[in-house]
């Protein structure tokens, strides 16, 4: 099932904070990211611990901090 950017994940479905996950986008994994910042809302703050997209991509290099809006993603432990 799409979302749209205004949904919100049910509450069995959002990250944590801490946690490393394998972020998706309509069903492609994109990278695995550490989630550090949280708290609930329609955001979250990610470091990529590893790309799993075409190799050299800079928009998902080790290291690299980002927000995303959690109700477009899928994480998977």
């Amino acid at each position: 099932m799409r979302r749209s950017d205004h949904d919100i994940l049910p509450k069995e479905e959002r990250p944590h904070k801490g946690r490393e996950y394998t972020i998706t986008h309509d069903g492609n994994p994109l990278y695995r990211a550490e989630i550090i910042a949280f708290s609930g809302g329609c955001w979250a703050k990610v470091r990529v611990t590893e790309p799993l997209t075409v190799a050299g991509d800079p928009s998902f290099a080790v290291g690299k901090e980002f927000d995303l809006r959690v109700a477009m993603y899928e994480f998977r432990t």
